[in-house]
């Protein structure tokens, strides 16, 4: 068992830890234009490939988007209380806890966990809270709601086409299937070279409201993930996804929204970093819950 853990979540940590490496040692990376080339070209055909060339069907994907979003919605209800009961500025403490490292981190050990199904269940659920972090994260973050990033954005229409293909049961292409696989591969290690990086130029301040919400983001996420199991049955692979991706620390994407319209973008740049830091700690324990 130890060998399989290493396994899973050394490729994870190495992958990471060459981003961080390397922007220690003061070399460039344009996080930016990664970040759009991840966003609008690379997951996108990620979400096409893994979906159209595997073996799973339409409800058992709609399931584990459905479970997508009642986790989204258990996130924000307990992580509105919790928020509300500490006092901490609402605008800066929802989204890391609402909006976990589903992409950067899930995907990988979705993947090394479990092989090309597991990845494929966690695009399911990725797909959903990556559209709502888009849809949600800058309105929580500005006060103001705008739809202008669903309707731009490439992921939303990928997986649309996706699910098509799915429940027509429609042959794809072999030369768009290969072009889409081909793109879609280099998305994971990228991301985690891009988690790397980004947690490399982060610090933490605000220590005591950062180890709050770092908290919150993980045992909110590890509960309601136990929780969703027992209530929809799950077992085997769809247990591990659900688990795996609930559990995920406050993704990167937060600070970078907080950033842009917060006031307080300081504690949550402190938050993804703890509970990136804490989740290293204890995915062996979590991983070893989840492992057939």
């Amino acid at each position: 068992m130890t060998g399989e853990l290493f396994a899973i979540i050394a490729p994870v940590f190495l992958t990471a830890a060459v981003g961080f490496v390397w922007t220690k040692l003061g070399y460039p990376y344009d996080t930016t234009l990664i970040t759009q080339l991840l966003t609008t070209v690379t997951t996108p055909c990620l979400v096409f490939s893994r979906i159209s060339d595997l073996s799973i069907d339409v409800d058992t994907f709609a399931m584990i988007a459905l479970i997508s979003f009642i986790a989204m919605v258990a996130f924000a209800v307990f992580g509105y209380a919790g928020v509300k009961l500490l006092r901490l500025p609402l605008r800066d403490s929802l989204p890391p806890i609402l909006f976990p490292n589903c992409g950067n981190m899930g995907l990988a050990l979705c993947l090394f966990a479990f092989g090309d199904i597991g990845l494929a269940l966690g695009i399911s659920f990725f797909v959903v809270n990556a559209t709502s972090q888009y849809m949600f994260a800058p309105m929580i973050a500005s006060g103001a709601f705008s739809a202008r990033m669903i309707v731009r954005s490439p992921l939303v229409y990928a997986t649309i086409i996706s699910v098509i293909v799915l429940a027509t049961g429609a042959t794809v292409p072999g030369w768009l299937l290969n072009t889409t696989g081909l793109l879609g591969d280099i998305t994971i290690p990228m991301m985690l070279i891009t988690l790397g990086v980004s947690l490399a130029g982060l610090k933490v301040t605000h220590l005591k409201g950062s180890v709050s919400v770092a908290l919150m983001r993980l045992g909110i996420g590890v509960a309601t993930g136990l929780a969703l199991i027992e209530v929809f049955a799950l077992s085997g692979t769809e247990a591990g996804v659900i688990l795996i991706m609930c559990s995920m620390p406050a993704a990167v994407f937060n600070y970078l929204f907080a950033q842009r319209y917060g006031e307080n973008a300081e504690q949550v740049a402190g938050t993804v970093i703890l509970s990136t830091a804490i989740s290293f700690a204890t995915l062996p324990i979590l991983l070893a819950h989840v492992l057939p």
